[in-house]
């Protein structure tokens, strides 16, 4: 590739900058009367407040004002060897953004904000600043669960993530580059992103031209009504800085994370138990030559490569071997790796998937039911 676009984790919110709209006048007659009638006194005067009628507010402080006091910053610091000593010191390594999910002290963030920590401190929006335990993490989603013992704590409100439109309104809260407290706001500029991280894959995730940079992994993303709809996590960039390409793990999917982790102190994931070939795709012509000469069949031209199969896992006991080929999982045809794990996130243990498979030359369908992946 000729421009290899980084994806940084430490995400954030910059300066908001609003442009309200304004009343376009067309030259036609009527108008032009109306015009002439509203100058002369004879005329309803023409507000602004058409806004309302479009669903977009004048401003946003009563959003900001409701969910900023539920963002905190979330300060990492690990235990670092010093020079010719076998001493070692606490230094703070990292700081992100977090939120308040819970009266009782439950606070949601990015895995990577809290990864190798040795000691968890979050600063509230009113400058208290409590150690943080870590409950539970989950590197898959890039999410982490901390609790911290404190009065008088504030909830953020949370929407329903799966009714987000491409050009709603949202606001990003959080503390980039250590500046606390820093509102943003954007619109959505596109749903259902899939895309590869440092660490893992963004799964669905919300993408939003508000400014997100780095220092706020785990900030809140809301909706115009103070309600957190998403947990930003990423931005795309060739600078480091935010260049209008921000993504956040839709907040439904965050609850999913959240319950798992409170109730088995870990996220259970479905096991299929198969290797997937990440070289390449069937569409590599190479590839589909190799298992031609090997299986004297042409394979098919989409799907993906199984490379190996435990026998005791579900899907060998379902009889797949290795060098099938998974054409469909769950009615979805397949031609990249991100397709296989995109569908894999949401199932858990005991599901049941049906894929359909080409085995040397012969197409059959199989359903397996899924085992859980850690504890294996």
């Amino acid at each position: 590739m000729k421009h290899m676009k980084k994806l940084l984790l430490g995400l954030g919110i910059g300066a908001a900058v609003f442009t309200g709209a304004f009343l376009a006048l067309r030259a036609d007659r009527a108008l032009e009367d109306r015009y002439v009638a509203q100058r002369a006194g004879n005329w309803p005067e023409v507000r602004p407040a058409s806004l309302e009628s479009t669903g977009a507010p004048a401003d946003f402080r009563a959003a900001v004002k409701k969910v900023l006091p539920s963002v905190v910053s979330v300060d990492k610091s690990e235990r670092i060897r010093r020079f010719f000593s076998n001493e070692t010191e606490l230094r703070q390594t990292g700081t992100g953004s977090g939120v308040i999910i819970s009266k009782d002290g439950y606070i949601l963030t990015n895995n990577h904000v809290v990864q190798g920590a040795d000691l968890v401190k979050v600063r509230l929006f009113d400058k208290r600043s409590f150690d943080a335990k870590v409950v539970g993490t989950d590197p898959r989603s890039d999410l982490a669960v901390l609790k911290i013992s404190a009065p008088n704590l504030i909830a953020a409100e949370m929407a329903d993530s799966s009714k987000l439109e491409i050009g709603e309104w949202v606001i990003a809260v959080g503390n980039p580059l250590g500046f606390s407290n820093t509102v943003s706001v954007g619109v959505i500029s596109s749903l259902n992103r899939t895309l590869p991280t440092q660490e893992s894959i963004l799964v669905n995730s919300i993408q939003t031209d508000a400014a997100i940079n780095q220092g706020n992994s785990g900030g809140a993303l809301a909706n115009a009504t103070g309600q957190v709809v998403g947990i930003n996590s990423a931005i795309a960039s060739n600078s480091g800085g935010s260049i209008g390409l921000g993504f956040s793990i839709p907040i439904n999917r965050a609850k999913q994370v959240v319950d798992d982790i409170l109730k088995f102190g870990r996220v259970r994931y479905g096991w299929l138990g198969v290797s997937i070939y990440r070289e390449g795709t069937l569409a590599d012509p190479s590839v589909r030559e190799a298992l031609t000469q090997e299986f004297g069949q042409t394979p098919p031209s989409k799907g993906l490569l199984v490379t190996r199969v435990l026998n005791t896992s579900p899907a060998g006991k379902s009889g797949i071997q290795q060098y099938d080929i998974i054409t469909s999982l769950d009615g979805k045809e397949l031609a990249d790796p991100v397709d296989y794990y995109t569908i894999m996130t949401d199932k858990r243990p005991g599901d049941t998937v049906r894929m359909n498979v080409w085995s040397r030359g012969t197409s059959k369908t199989v359903t397996v039911k899924l085992e859980d992946l850690t504890t294996l």
